[in-house]
């Protein structure tokens, strides 16, 4: 008797959802360059260009009877199938903008889960290594962007307009790269720091070249973004990665390795005159948004994020029962109700959800996307207790997002949704089928 180990098979239909997945992330990432270089008369059309990616991966999933039907999507209908009737009889009547709102909260959560379902850790290790090779090129573009113009055609806008950049410091702006805004920007190198850490201290499958220049990629991009978001959501994400491998054998060797990586980047960044210009510019806007006059970090920074907890529900007496319904506090929404663009129901995520939806419907949606980031938070917790520390990294760059991130926005939605799916799949090793054969037996003379 004598055993062999493989992998079980993938199925024709689970190979043509993991290129529907793939798609969706390039789109991700691409959208924005379409939307402003590529195909600006249709910037509005391509803000739904993920879609047909979802309903297709979904007939497929259904075909082949993997379609998440579990209790997290299932109440999530539920609750915006009635947000959506509520706002259609009693709101603002607008079928359209109750769709995108439906759109928004509710009809891209089955493909989260599908990509649990279908990808394995190894996957989500494979995408890390295209993403951080990625980091090459969107770190180039973004030096353009930095150093040109807002009349250059790096820095077109949406539509074809001028002024893609947001105001920065010095009279550098903001670069948005391949997105549409520099919020693109925020969640690429955060998810970028979440592989870039779990190839250093979680597995070895990337290469001591790719994890060199990918560091020196990132080091070279914080400072150019001037972005204050990106420099914390990527320190949260590194400092998670490395707490994470503390209990693991060989620690002191890994934050050896993540040292001296971080060292040979920091040290050829600094050889480089953007790097410097790039410094002065970010430090200059930390200052002054961040600096005494705003209240310093308590203020500027930790008061902000406590706000956007707090003040929706002490900000919500004038408020209808049942909302100003479902879609209407997106940017969408509020163009095709008042052919305006502002925030109607405020800028935060969780005075939208319940300037939308009211404030039972809308605290009940924030229960659940806070439900959803319990639960993920325990499996990967469970994981790390196993030596896996993937799903935490991954987490640690989507969890933001997930509780308060603005979903109305299409680039963070798309972020939120591939973050839980790829936090699924990293804790979920590939199934591996034992097969027993019969050794053959010499017949006696």
């Amino acid at each position: 008797m004598s055993k062999t180990q493989t992998y079980a098979p993938i199925s024709k239909t689970e190979k043509q959802l993991r290129y529907l997945i793939w798609a969706y992330i390039l789109l991700l990432i691409l959208e924005g360059a379409l939307r402003k270089w590529f195909l600006p008369q249709f910037s509005d059309a391509l803000l739904l260009c993920r879609d047909p990616i979802i309903l297709l991966s979904y007939a497929l999933a259904i075909k082949e009877g993997i379609f998440l039907t579990n209790r997290y999507v299932v109440s999530l209908w539920l609750l915006i199938g009635l947000c959506f009737a509520l706002s259609v009889l009693f709101c603002h009547g607008n079928l359209f903008v109750a769709g995108f709102g439906f759109r928004v909260a509710a009809l891209h959560i089955p493909f989260a889960f599908i990509i649990g379902k279908v990808l394995h850790r190894k996957d989500v290790i494979s995408i890390g290594r295209w993403w951080l090779w990625g980091c090459l090129p969107m770190t180039a573009l973004i030096v353009m962007q930095f150093y040109s113009p807002q009349s250059a055609w790096v820095n077109l806008s949406v539509g074809g307009s001028e002024g893609a950049g947001f105001s920065g410091a010095l009279g550098r702006y903001r670069p948005p790269g391949t997105f549409s805004f520099i919020v693109g920007i925020i969640w690429f190198y955060t998810f970028a720091v979440a592989f870039l850490v779990s190839g250093i201290t979680q597995h070895k499958r990337y290469s001591k070249l790719l994890l060199a220049l990918s560091s020196f990629a990132i080091v070279v991009a914080i400072p150019v973004s001037i972005s204050r978001s990106l420099i914390l959501a990527a320190g949260l994400t590194f400092v998670v990665g490395l707490s994470s491998s503390i209990f693991q054998k060989n620690a002191l060797v890994r934050y050896a390795r993540v040292a001296l990586i971080t060292c040979i980047a920091l040290f050829v960044a600094n050889q480089l005159t953007v790097f410097d210009d790039a410094k002065e510019a970010f430090f200059s806007r930390w200052e002054s948004s961040t600096g005494d006059k705003r209240g310093g970090v308590k203020k500027a920074i930790i008061g902000r994020v406590l706000d956007g907890f707090t003040q929706p529900f002490t900000d919500s007496n004038e408020i209808p029962i049942f909302g100003e319904g479902l879609g209407a506090g997106t940017l969408v929404g509020v163009k095709v109700l008042s052919d305006k663009r502002h925030f109607a129901l405020g800028e935060s995520e969780w005075h939208r959800l319940i300037g939308e939806s009211g404030l039972l419907l809308g605290t009940l949606f924030i229960a659940w996307r806070v439900w959803l980031t319990v639960r993920l938070s325990r499996a990967s917790f469970t994981a790390l207790r196993k030596g896996n520390a993937l799903g935490l990294i991954l987490l640690s760059a989507t969890a933001y997002n997930l509780l308060v991130g603005q979903l109305g926005q299409t680039t963070i939605h798309g972020f939120t949704i591939i973050g839980i799916g790829l936090t699924i799949a990293s804790m979920r090793p590939r199934k591996i089928i034992t097969q027993v054969t019969n050794a053959p037996t010499e017949s006696k003379p």
